[in-house]
């Protein structure tokens, strides 16, 4: 498959998980106290997505060439698109200098502590597909 190919598809699949971010963020509410909610929600959602889909890749019986476009699609294009690690540590960067101390451990916690629960156990599922 060529680059130009390669970058297509993973245009394609990051613009789907761009979009469902979006939508995500749409039913979460943005301002006040849960300011970050919908990220830390995506970050979560995005965890987990990302850890079946390693952890089906890593036992699926597909050959290395669809394997490859698999990883690539869902890996690289959806969740790099859905998945908003950026945005949540200007949520956290805001949060500190609004003095907002307390809130700013929590979401940062709760970030990275669930992110890495939801990977692990997506990994752990995705292997049992």
């Amino acid at each position: 498959m060529s680059l130009w190919m390669k970058i297509l598809l993973v245009g394609l699949s990051g613009g789907i998980g761009s979009i469902c971010r979006y939508l995500i963020m749409l039913l979460c509410p943005s301002t006040g106290t849960w300011m970050g909610l919908g990220t830390w929600i995506v970050n979560t959602i995005g965890c987990l997505i990302i850890g079946v889909l390693a952890g089906y890749a890593l036992v699926s019986p597909w050959s290395t060439p669809y394997k490859s476009i698999f990883v690539l699609m869902t890996m690289t294009g959806f969740c790099g698109g859905f998945s908003t690690f950026s945005s949540f540590t200007l949520d956290c960067v805001r949060y500190f200098e609004a003095g907002q101390l307390w809130i700013w451990i929590i979401l940062g916690t709760m970030t990275v502590f669930c992110g890495l629960f939801a990977c692990a156990l997506g990994y752990w599922l995705g292997q049992r597909l």
